[in-house]
């Protein structure tokens, strides 16, 4: 509960920024809060209640049409009967994985929730198995089950989370130490992920010139409520329980002081520590007692060869089945490009691969035959486009090469689809860094070393991020921060997002 009758000045500032605070009277925020764990079990009910009824739908009402008689509708009646106890397992799950008490980004969420229904599942299917049930049970239910919760779990989380936070029954109040670089990227990754819930309610710095930051969301100025000496009674008067040290810049033992001052304070201080670029995912935390020291074990995922084996096998089965799916649509394409303009409907080009060997990479043309040349003439006349070319390699608003149909097809990113070649061939993966060209290999500099690691990719997070409104040197940036942290669910979560690109057509020219 916030209680600011003790300092005035706080107190306005933060019912500025803060404006669910109750100062006095009604349901404190606090006591709303211990509603938040059953109205997450309530959410979570729905979403598994839901899955049953679209599995139960589409195994009573559709499948048996598709193929008759395959179906017996007894063995559905008997798997209903044995499985009550299902839902109660799979939210079991979820709290054995802290998804109702610990707060995290929507897609880590997502990926505790695949692990959570897949998790019960296994166990839901050895114990019908131990009892010897399997004969009675419907596997095709089962199935349809899991992959309907993997899909409106989520979901139901996303949007219910949003309405709990309106109603202050999921919303946390927290200040930031530091309103920096630094606290200006908490403030925008707090803001960017809502459902978290942390309402940021003021900073602390030592900087007198700033007076406070901008939420991006709602354009509120979040103040500046003191300086790091005045930690201590700005957390007494406003009972903040949550704070975050965003202040990299302190020196070390400065910040170790600052955070053991305030740790007795609250229930929770969140660290950000002077370790950007380093790889985030999968990072293992290790103590020496004695020592009172920490050992961060940073492990580099791809040199092992078994996920790199797991990257391939995605690779060939995801690939697989979107280059059948697309053919009907890549033959008219073809033809399209063929009728447009003189010259083969697809362009080979040479990129730079892993390793740094280089590979033959397929696309449809886009450009006329001569495009080269007609790019050489333009830049020299065009100061504007000289510029832009040399600081993206691209040139955004018009490009005397691209062809009327090319245009479509790098609109929607279509001409990339004959890479699905290059991925069934293993010189590409589905989701990884760019394909550099060779005479590109001099300013990619030392960032080659980590990026041809990988096998470059189709999508990647550069593509996601602005794809053509990012400079040279910023998709380097991204394309090492992946290699460095991948995971095949981040591959996974790239192509969700590159679906939602493709549609608004963000950064595509």
């Amino acid at each position: 509960m916030l209680d600011l009758t003790g300092d005035p000045a706080v107190k306005r500032a933060v019912e500025m920024s803060f404006p669910s605070y109750v100062p006095t009277g009604g349901t404190s925020p606090a006591a709303r809060g211990l509603l938040a764990v059953p109205a997450l079990v309530l959410l979570d009910a729905l979403a598994i209640g839901s899955s049953l009824l679209i599995a139960y739908a589409a195994r009573t009402y559709v499948l048996p049409k598709i193929l008759p008689g395959f179906f017996r509708p007894e063995l559905l009646d008997n798997t209903l009967q044995n499985l009550w106890w299902l839902p109660l397992v799979l939210i079991s799950c979820m709290a054995y994985e802290d998804l109702y008490q610990k707060r995290m980004p929507f897609w880590k969420e997502a990926e505790r929730i695949l692990k959570s229904c897949t998790l019960a599942m296994i166990f839901s299917i050895s114990l019908l198995y131990l009892a010897k049930m399997t004969g009675e049970i419907s596997r095709t239910l089962v199935i349809i089950t899991w992959s309907a919760t993997i899909a409106l779990l989520p979901f139901f989380r996303y949007f219910g989370k949003r309405l709990l936070v309106k109603l202050n029954i999921w919303s946390r109040p927290v200040i930031i130490v530091g309103a920096g670089k630094t606290g200006e990227l908490i403030v925008q990754a707090l803001t960017r992920e809502s459902t978290m819930g942390y309402e940021i309610i003021g900073l602390l710095d030592d900087n007198k010139e700033l007076t406070g930051l901008v939420n991006p969301h709602s354009e509120a100025v979040i103040p500046i409520l003191g300086t790091f000496d005045d930690a201590e009674r700005i957390i007494s008067a406003t009972r903040v329980q949550e704070i975050i040290v965003a202040a990299p810049g302190l020196p070390p033992k400065q910040l170790v002081e600052l955070t053991n001052r305030l740790q007795p304070m609250v229930n929770n201080v969140m660290l950000v520590p002077d370790l950007f670029g380093l790889a985030m995912n999968g990072i293992e935390v290790e103590y020496f007692f004695d020592e009172q020291a920490l050992l961060l074990n940073v492990k580099n995922k791809l040199k092992s060869t078994l996920n790199r084996s797991i990257k391939r096998a995605f690779d060939l089965v995801v690939g697989f089945t979107l280059l059948l799916l697309c053919m009907p649509a890549m033959l008219l394409i073809a033809a399209a490009v063929k009728l447009d303009s003189q010259g083969p409907a697809f362009f080979a080009q040479e990129r730079l691969g892993q390793g740094g060997f280089a590979f033959t990479c397929y696309k449809f043309r886009t450009m006329y035959a001569e495009g080269d040349k007609v790019l050489k003439k333009y830049l020299r006349t065009n100061r504007q486009a000289r510029e832009e070319w040399q600081a993206y390699n691209k040139l955004k608003n018009y490009d005397p090469r691209v062809t009327r149909v090319g245009s479509l097809l790098r609109r929607f990113s279509l001409d990339e689809l004959p890479q699905l070649i290059n991925v069934i061939c293993g010189e590409m993966s589905l989701v990884g860094p760019r394909p550099y060209l060779p005479r590109e290999r001099k300013q990619m500099g030392a960032w080659a070393h980590d990026i041809q690691v990988a096998k470059p990719g189709i999508t990647g997070l550069w593509q996601v991020s602005g794809r053509n409104e990012i400079d040279f040197e910023g998709r380097l940036k991204l394309d090492t921060w992946y290699v460095r942290n991948w995971s095949l669910w981040l591959d996974i979560i790239l192509l969700i997002k590159t679906i939602k690109v493709v549609i608004k057509r963000e950064g595509a020219y």
